[in-house]
């Protein structure tokens, strides 16, 4: 599988989300997606987070293989940002408005491969029984194309183990899904096998190209 060149981007001080957005947008390369954060207003208290986490990006770009980032990343606060390259697994296809995204780090006790394999050969499993009709991928992050994505892109690179995308059309539909009682009892459980989740981030996120 090719692997994807992600970046995790935030907006500098003093910088307005309007101008921030407008100037990600005239930058953004031909063929490259741009997903920003909701604001803490738009989202009700969930089980997975009871609000924005600092480290949480301002803005979610995926790079097409050759697209210079350069001046993307001019507009953003370079110092907090990180790059990420990694493998997608569409466990349920398709994409949406909304997005949420969940920055995973795994369990100290497993290796970034036995991680790996517990997310998408096991825990997927639940995924593909509690998330129709919204999709599901999984990006597994690599080490050395992480690394070398962030030599190129003069930025950190990200200490993710992979990211969760799940899509939805609307923000009632995501707030609907994550606070239903089977999600909480049964995925949020086995989450626990594998995922450390006092270092790992979840918001949601608005499509914008």
């Amino acid at each position: 599988m090719a692997l994807e060149r992600h970046l995790l981007l935030f907006r500098p001080a003093g910088m307005g989300e309007a101008a921030f957005e407008a100037g990600l947008l005239a930058a953004l390369p031909a063929g490259a997606t741009l997903a920003l954060a909701l604001p803490d207003s738009a989202l009700p208290a969930l089980a997975h987070a009871a609000g924005r986490d600092a480290q949480v990006p301002d803005a979610l770009v995926r790079l097409p293989d050759g697209a210079d980032a350069a001046a993307l990343i001019a507009l953003s606060d370079a110092q907090r940002g990180s790059a990420l390259a990694g493998t997608r697994h569409a466990v349920l296809s398709g994409g949406d408005a909304i997005r949420l995204f969940f920055g995973l780090r795994r369990l100290p006790a497993l290796t970034r491969a036995a991680f790996h394999d517990y997310w998408l050969n096991h825990h997927a499993q639940i995924g593909r029984r509690l998330i129709p009709p919204y999709t599901y991928h999984q990006i597994h992050a690599d080490e050395a194309a992480t690394g070398a994505l962030a030599a190129q892109a003069d930025l950190a690179a990200s200490t993710y183990d992979g990211m969760v995308e799940v899509h939805f059309p609307d923000v009632d539909a995501f707030v609907r899904q994550l606070s239903r009682a089977d999600v909480a009892a049964e995925a949020l459980e086995d989450e626990k096998n594998f995922i450390d989740h006092s270092r790992s981030q979840f918001w949601a996120f608005r499509e914008v190209r």
